[in-house]
């Protein structure tokens, strides 16, 4: 079993898996802060909700940071060891925005994605499910 670094991403927070033959280890996750909090709507009783346009670009910006921010990160830890596989877990519509943001090493690198539910997935979950998309990447591999 080669090495395996999994990405459970969050819309704030990136955990980051060491899914190795001997055992799983998880690394410091990556966390992108939020700039403010609150609607769009404004303070006053009966006031229109302005400003809506403004308050969903700068969620959709947050988002392209954070996600660029993993993409840096996963070319980090992937540099330093050649046989390094990639998994992206989480969310359907995050993963496939986080897989659209890859450098085409990394792209090289992702044998699959995971559906998994952030606030539930626990080191074994992550374990488990890597490990069986491993299972069925190598036995999809010719030779």
């Amino acid at each position: 079993m080669n090495r395996v670094v999994t990405v459970l991403l969050g819309r704030a927070r990136a955990r980051v898996f060491d899914v190795r033959a001997e055992g799983t280890k998880e690394l410091p996750c990556l966390h992108s802060p939020e700039t403010r909090g609150g609607k769009f709507h404004s303070d006053r009783a009966d006031a229109p909700g302005r400003g809506e346009h403004a308050y969903h670009g700068r969620i959709r910006e947050e988002l392209r940071r954070h996600l660029a921010a993993i993409v840096a990160h996963l070319t980090v830890l992937t540099t330093a060891d050649a046989m390094v596989e990639l998994v992206l877990a989480g969310p359907q519509e995050l993963v496939k925005a986080a897989e659209a943001l890859l450098t085409p090493a990394l792209r090289a690198r992702l044998i699959g994605t995971l559906r998994v539910d952030p606030k539930r997935a626990t080191v074994a979950i992550i374990t488990r499910k890597t490990k069986e998309l491993q299972q069925a990447w190598t036995q999809l591999m010719p030779g």
